[in-house]
């Protein structure tokens, strides 16, 4: 029973944590088109933890999966139009231009890490982050990728095989979050990186008991790719590689391996921007961007150990996830509160001094939390 509670705690808390984010986004967002922002956020949370909570009530006489697939047809035509509705140069919001600008200047052959948005900010994210958006820069709208969350998502829930009904549950739970719209709409990609950083955990913690390399090798260039899209998901991979550890998942030689393969993949992935442009490199990096536009570097280095210690209340794998997105959660609130601090919170609230969306790195973890307690018993 007390295993029970614990989990059902921990599963609160994700509930709980997603619907603060949502609430979040509506005071922030809504506010620039109705003085009814928090009540219109406070219904829309309070709809949502409704549908959680009769989640078992989603049961109907037909294929549910085939209802499943349709709401996920019907958000994505619908987001289609909206994204046809709303173009990308009315945002306030530059991600999308920052993804142009980079490979606008690498395709002029100019260092890339000099280019800037229609914002005048230079790209912050690693080399990977840019790539994979590459063959949606092509086809000129990368509201594109930011859908492709849901779809992963989809397949993230079909692949750890939870009740049809209780898939659908979820699914609208995701799609009616103004986080979420709020990613579709400005042709953000957070969510999806974080997917990919799940995944790739994920794929690293179902290592064979024999220790097989081969798997620690793919486990190494996976998480090389995914950390070279934000540094900020150096969290965690700590607390996995801790846990790992910890219960002899591996040991340290296996890890060392692991790490250098990663540290080899993470690596190349800046070569084909790099090379004729060193000097500039050490003059404008994503490093200098992420660790000094952001917050000050001698916080990162508290945030670190803070996932060291956090990784010492993992007592089962699914730990990690839930660890993770707590902390990565907290990480970002402390990164809030020293921007209201030190510019105040109308500043940094409404004028984006700091940014909100931020938080959508920890929802996948949150997400997937909530997955695993509803995953069928074998």
């Amino acid at each position: 029973m007390k295993m029970q509670h614990i989990s059902i705690t921990k599963q609160n808390i994700c509930l709980y944590l997603i619907l603060a984010i949502n609430f979040l986004f509506a005071l922030k967002y809504l506010e620039r088109i109705t003085e009814y922002a928090a009540l219109i956020g406070f219904f829309i949370i309070v709809i949502q933890f409704s549908i959680w909570k009769n989640k078992n009530r989603f049961k109907f006489p037909f294929n549910i999966n085939l209802l499943n697939i349709g709401i996920i047809c019907l958000y994505v035509v619908t987001s289609i139009v909206l994204l046809q509705k709303i173009p990308a140069e009315d945002l306030n919001v530059d991600r999308w231009s920052v993804i142009t600008s980079f490979w606008d200047a690498y395709l002029n052959g100019d260092y890339v890490y000099f280019a800037e948005s229609h914002q005048n900010n230079y790209p912050g994210p690693m080399p990977f982050y840019f790539i994979i958006a590459f063959p949606f820069y092509l086809i000129g709208e990368l509201g594109f990728m930011s859908l492709c969350g849901l779809l992963c998502f989809y397949g993230l829930m079909r692949y750890i095989n939870i009740r049809d009904y209780k898939q659908t549950a979820i699914l609208l739970l995701l799609i009616s979050s103004l986080f979420y719209l709020w990613e579709v709409t400005c042709r953000s990609n957070v969510f999806l990186n974080g997917l990919l950083v799940l995944f790739s955990i994920l794929y690293f913690l179902n290592k064979p008991k024999d220790g097989n390399y081969k798997h620690l090798c793919i486990s190494g260039i996976l998480i090389g790719l995914a950390l070279s899209t934000r540094n900020v998901y150096i969290i965690p991979y700590i607390i996995a590689f801790i846990y790992a550890l910890r219960v002899k998942k591996i040991n340290i030689k296996q890890t060392v391996f692991t790490g250098i393969i990663a540290l080899i993949t993470f690596t190349t992935t800046f070569i084909p921007f790099v090379i004729g442009h060193f000097e500039e490199f050490k003059t404008m990096n994503p490093f200098i961007i992420q660790s000094t536009f952001l917050i000050p570097f001698e916080y990162t280095i508290g945030f670190i150990l803070f996932a060291i210690a956090i990784s010492f209340l993992c007592k089962t794998k699914n730990d990690v996830y839930f660890f993770s997105g707590i902390t990565l959660s907290a990480i970002i609130s402390f990164y809030y509160l020293y921007h209201i601090i030190k510019e105040g919170f109308t500043e940094t609230f409404y004028n984006s001094s700091a940014d909100i969306s931020y938080y959508i790195l920890a929802t996948p973890f949150l997400f997937y939390y909530l997955l695993l307690s509803e995953k069928k018993v074998s």
